[in-house]
């Protein structure tokens, strides 16, 4: 399936090295649903609860248990993706983000701007824009408040899934403060101001 999704942007051995990266995604099973499908190695999803669908896919889990559970998913011998609640800890969430190339947050942005700043890792909020460890940091800019219906939030999930391909095809992606938001009157390009 990978191949299909990617096919005229990167050539086939570079479709396949997407099994090699990690990345870690906070709070969108929407975003998690499409790194997966598009071949990511491995994706450690941390969300605020586990849901009926994540006991369905790891059989070993009791539905009335599901919360005090890690769980692994088999769906694909491609891809790897591990499931935690968020943590309550800083540290903690730093030791489940260990290892990742990239981090994802659509909740608990802040916290997690910061743990990727500490961990130097690329971060992607909500809206479509990657920053960068050695750039301008999250809490540097004046973030813009977006509404979001099911159809902006799916449009924007997919822009920012083509930008993690792109960094993961060595072309380039959207870099804060040059971003685009997705809102009910469609996409638009913005520049987020910064606090310095």
């Amino acid at each position: 399936m990978k191949h299909f999704f990617w096919r005229k942007l990167m050539k086939e051995d570079k479709i396949d090295y997407l099994e090699k990266y990690s990345i870690g995604v906070v709070g969108s099973r929407l975003m998690f649903e499409i790194l997966w499908r598009c071949g990511v190695g491995c994706i450690k999803y941390i969300s605020d609860y586990l849901t009926n669908f994540d006991v369905l896919l790891d059989c070993s889990i009791s539905p009335l248990e599901a919360n005090n559970y890690d769980i692994v998913h088999p769906k694909s011998e491609e891809s790897c993706v591990i499931s935690y609640l968020y943590p309550e800890s800083r540290n903690e969430l730093k030791r489940l983000l260990r290892g990742v190339d990239l981090i994802i947050a659509h909740k608990h942005m802040a916290e997690v701007a910061e743990v990727a700043e500490e961990m130097g890792s690329l971060f992607i909020p909500d809206i479509v824009t990657v920053f960068l460890p050695d750039g301008i940091r999250f809490g540097e800019v004046v973030y813009p408040k977006v509404e979001k219906d099911p159809i902006s939030y799916t449009i924007t999930c997919g822009l920012q899934a083509l930008e993690i391909m792109k960094i993961f095809a060595g072309m380039k992606p959207i870099i804060a403060p040059e971003a685009l938001i997705v809102d009910r009157e469609g996409v638009k390009k913005i520049c987020l101001k910064t606090l310095v």
